[in-house]
């Protein structure tokens, strides 16, 4: 597991803590490695804190001034001793306590799995919305004490909503996931992931990615519905206040792409496995998608019906 820390000490020691095995089911230290990478900041998780998780944690703190994490998760999949890597580009995000287990089911399922984790943002509404209504880290605090984080590691989806990647659902195309799990030979294959996409946080180079790796003809995408990436606040590059308008900044991050690859963005699409349990604080998300699937395939058989007529 590959996290990118930079500027976040106090939500990546969340992030990383939801990674140890005492907090993951069904699994060792033995079963896999957390490679932390750290870009330089004025304010620097270290390596003491990382290695404190356990014996399978491994820090690098990197004097890198760029602002994308391209250059680092490169730097720590090729010291990655594993055969699967999995990518979790914003170090501020937790994740659920059967992650892992599942991660390695479907390695052992395909040599040519993609494990993709659905993601959600903490607190009621998206926090590029919430933070002008007063939403900030005390809130959240709040949040995580009120449903036992870390105790009760699942509960997180009773405080949270979908995140705009993910917005549509799980049973149709997203844009992204901010836990994706490939073997070293697709990483490879595809490129690893692209230094051009050098604007604030990568642009969209997570979700460039995530097209890539589920479009390569020899991956078999899974994705674990009961599972989650959970955003925490801290004032990200597209969640954060800042002097550049979002939607300016984001213009910039897709006419990027248009110039590296010709083309505007579109989803992936591509025939998923679920695999994985269900809780119950999760059932609400497994019908919101249902009924977002459901939507989109009465809309498609409403135009066929049309072009045929």
């Amino acid at each position: 597991m590959v996290v990118v820390v930079y500027r976040m000490p106090e939500q990546a020691r969340n992030t990383l803590l939801s990674l140890t095995p005492a907090f993951q089911h069904n699994v060792t230290e033995s079963d896999y490695e957390v490679i932390v990478v750290e870009n330089a900041s004025d304010q620097v998780l270290g390596e003491k804190a990382v290695l404190s998780y356990g014996r399978n944690f491994k820090y690098y703190y990197r004097d890198d001034n760029t602002v994308s994490p391209a250059g680092a998760i490169n730097f720590a999949v090729e010291r990655s001793d594993s055969d699967m890597v999995g990518i979790m580009v914003d170090g501020a995000r937790m994740v659920t306590p059967g992650v892992l287990q599942f991660v390695l089911a479907a390695q052992r399922m395909s040599a040519n799995a993609v494990v993709a984790v659905p993601g959600y943002h903490i607190g009621e509404g998206l926090q590029q919305d919430t933070i002008h209504s007063g939403y900030d880290e005390e809130a959240e605090k709040a949040l995580l004490k009120r449903i036992g984080w870390p105790d009760e590691g699942y509960r997180l989806f009773e405080i949270s909503c979908l995140s705009g990647s993910c917005a549509h659902g799980f049973f149709n195309p997203n844009a992204e996931s901010n836990c994706l799990c490939l073997s070293k030979k697709i990483y490879d294959a595809v490129g690893g992931c692209d230094v051009r996409f050098d604007l604030p946080g990568g642009g969209l180079l997570n979700l460039d990615f995530y097209k890539r790796v589920c479009e390569y003809k020899q991956s078999e995408l899974f994705i674990l519905p009961g599972e989650g990436t959970f955003h925490q606040f801290h004032k990200g590059v597209t969640t954060g206040d800042r002097p550049e308008s979002r939607e300016e900044l984001l213009e910039r991050m897709r006419q990027q792409y248009v110039n590296i690859r010709g083309e505007k963005y579109r989803p992936p699409v591509k025939e998923a496995i679920y695999l994985g349990k269900l809780s119950p604080p999760a059932m609400k998300f497994i019908l919101h998608s249902a009924e977002r699937a459901i939507s989109r395939r009465v809309r498609e058989m409403a135009s066929q019906q049309n072009g045929r007529n």
